[in-house]
């Protein structure tokens, strides 16, 4: 579900947006129509649970341009903003704002403007996605004992979220396809991503309990488990 506000001045113009929206998508869920700039600060800066911002630039009180200013987690709302405006010298400034996602022009049509939103609504749904799949991977971890603070650990939950995002949910190659990707991303040599994968592996293996171990990893005895092991297991474990 993709929670959005819509913030626009213009009652009629507003309820009509969200009764095309809701027809439009079923997992589309208008929260909030705000009608002037304080009440949207008011809500975006309280309630984290907006994931779309639907935002007319020329509002009471505060504008839009304010709006985005006033916004206190910027990184949180970032490409997260439908811009809605007919008003050239506002949307100048606003084009290059890291939150805006896009700006449409008023005088469209609303179809094209429920367009542009579902757009924006998938991309929103698949981030939602992959970040809840990277919480789960990171609470299987801190269950085992890793360290979420090394190096290693973060390469490797990295690693465990490629393979889950992926259709088979299979490893293809740890040295031909996961360790080159890593390696590429944090611009660090292929040895050095194998190197700390193994160092968090085996501060892991010293600080989980034996029987949790096995009875976690299916083990008859007592073994450190190998990055296959241990990915394979999680996307199992997240999975089914």
């Amino acid at each position: 579900m993709v929670n959005v506000l819509i913030a626009e001045d213009n009652v009629y113009y507003a309820t009509t947006l969200m009764n095309a929206l809701n027809k439009s998508n079923e997992d589309i869920k208008v929260c909030y129509i705000t009608k002037n700039g304080r009440e949207t600060i008011d809500i975006l800066n309280n309630d984290n649970k907006i994931d779309v911002i639907i935002l007319d630039l020329k509002m009471p009180i505060y504008n839009g341009i304010e709006i985005l200013e006033m916004i206190q987690d910027k990184e949180r709302y970032k490409d997260s903003c439908i811009v809605i405006s007919s008003e050239i010298d506002l949307i100048k400034k606003v084009n290059n704002n890291d939150i805006v996602h896009c700006i449409i022009n008023k005088m469209i049509g609303i179809n094209e403007m429920i367009f542009n939103i579902n757009e924006l609504m998938e991309n929103k749904e698949n981030m939602i996605l992959n970040k809840n799949i990277r919480n789960r991977i990171i609470q299987e971890l801190l269950y085992l004992g890793f360290d979420i603070s090394l190096k290693g650990t973060k390469y490797l939950t990295n690693a465990i979220e490629y393979v889950a995002l992926r259709t088979d949910k299979k490893i293809h190659s740890l040295e031909k396809d996961i360790y080159p990707i890593l390696s590429s991303k944090y611009t660090e040599p292929i040895h050095n991503i194998k190197c700390n994968i193994n160092r968090s592996i085996t501060a892991m293996y010293y600080e989980c309990e034996v029987e949790k171990m096995k009875d976690y990893f299916c083990f008859s005895k007592d073994i450190k488990p190998n990055v296959k092991t241990i990915i394979n297991t999680i996307i199992n474990k997240i999975f089914t």
